[in-house]
């Protein structure tokens, strides 16, 4: 297929889809190439959206908007020694809940794991983890070699989506217009711009979209925890059993985890869930400082588990959740936190928010 689409092209790949046909990976790459760089009519543009979404995306439809994002983005590859991953959830869960993963990923980094945490500000939730880093004082524009420098001298550093995918901003008024989950929905939270990534953590709302994320991530060649909660979230959930799916390198492992068999009693969704950003953000610190009830404490506890996991400090959930919570108690959270504030931001923001919260 050339890499230039006619109109009579877009007219039969419109035409195949429609019949609930798939592309092949060739043609994929072609379409969603001429997509991105707003080389086609946004009406085709759209319409081929809407009916891939319609039919069902397909491993190598995912994986070619994985290849053609990548192909687009800045990258950074920051020089450390050991592991770097990255704790993110897809979006999507109608239960509205504070920022889970980016509190797991601070408790995580402060056990010395290298964390390259790829964030949003919020489309379908109520505070994305660019929105709560942000209004606590993080510069979300900072240039990614200060960002590559974070991770090294840190161990953490957020990747802000839309300055290391600069290319999406040509789709941003398609996907709004089209007003449903598209692809791009799927493939994003796979296109982490730290090119030396070992792995990722995802938190997948929809259990359907298991078995398609492990089939997709197998092919990567990297080390990834999928995860889905029988109550929707999309995190490891302390309120009922977890679905889970390693997949490393090739090879996948299916098991299920109640949160009881760690150590962690079973909790109320309405322990873990919020009503407006101010909500968020508050409950989101206070995970953070230590000074949280007990069921915010375990959730953050075993979602940052499984990157100490994944990451070989600890060996096993149980050893996870207990240096966590001892990281929190300790403080050490907070002062990466804090670290990560003053190297990329504004301190004086954040302690302005810990007087207001009463959290200085």
């Amino acid at each position: 297929m050339s890499n230039t689409l006619s109109e009579l092209n877009l007219k039969n790949i419109l035409k195949k889809i429609s019949s609930k046909k798939n592309l092949t990976y060739t043609e994929a790459i072609v379409i969603f190439k001429n997509i991105v760089e707003r080389r086609i009519q946004d009406y085709y543009s759209t319409s081929i959206l809407k009916e891939i979404s319609a039919k069902g995306e397909t491993v190598d439809e995912i994986l070619a908007m994985i290849q053609i994002i990548n192909e687009h983005s800045i990258t950074i590859r920051p020089k450390v020694k050991t592991t770097i991953f990255d704790i993110c959830g897809t979006g999507g869960s109608k239960t509205k809940t504070f920022n889970i993963s980016t509190a797991s990923a601070i408790v995580a980094a402060s056990a010395g794991c290298n964390i390259a945490k790829h964030g949003n500000r919020a489309v379908s939730g109520i505070c994305g983890s660019a929105d709560f880093l942000e209004y606590i004082g993080l510069n979300l524009s900072n240039p990614p070699h200060v960002v590559s420098s974070c991770i090294e001298q840190l161990g953490i550093g957020f990747l802000f989506a839309p300055l290391f995918h600069p290319v999406l901003k040509n789709v941003s008024k398609l996907r709004k217009e089209i007003g449903i989950k598209t692809i791009f929905n799927i493939a994003a939270p796979l296109c982490n711009p730290c090119d030396n990534l070992s792995g990722q953590i995802i938190g997948i709302y929809d259990s359907l979209l298991l078995p398609k994320y492990s089939e997709v991530t197998k092919k990567l060649n990297r080390n990834f925890i999928l995860v889905n909660s029988n109550d929707g979230i999309d995190e490891l959930s302390n309120t009922c059993n977890n679905e889970i799916i390693h997949v490393n390198k090739g090879e996948i492992i299916k098991f299920n985890l109640n949160p009881l068999e760690v150590g962690i009693p079973l909790a109320s969704i309405n322990n873990i869930t919020i009503k407006n950003k101010e909500d968020s953000i508050e409950l989101t610190l206070k995970s953070i400082y230590g000074v949280a009830r007990k069921e915010i404490e375990d959730i953050i506890a075993l979602n940052s588990s499984s990157v100490l996991v994944l990451s070989e400090i600890a060996k096993n959930l149980h050893e996870g959740i207990d240096i966590s919570r001892s990281l929190i108690r300790e403080g050490r959270a907070r002062k990466k936190l804090e670290d990560l504030i003053t190297f990329c931001g504004n301190k004086e923001r954040l302690y302005e928010i810990e007087r207001k919260l009463n959290l200085s």
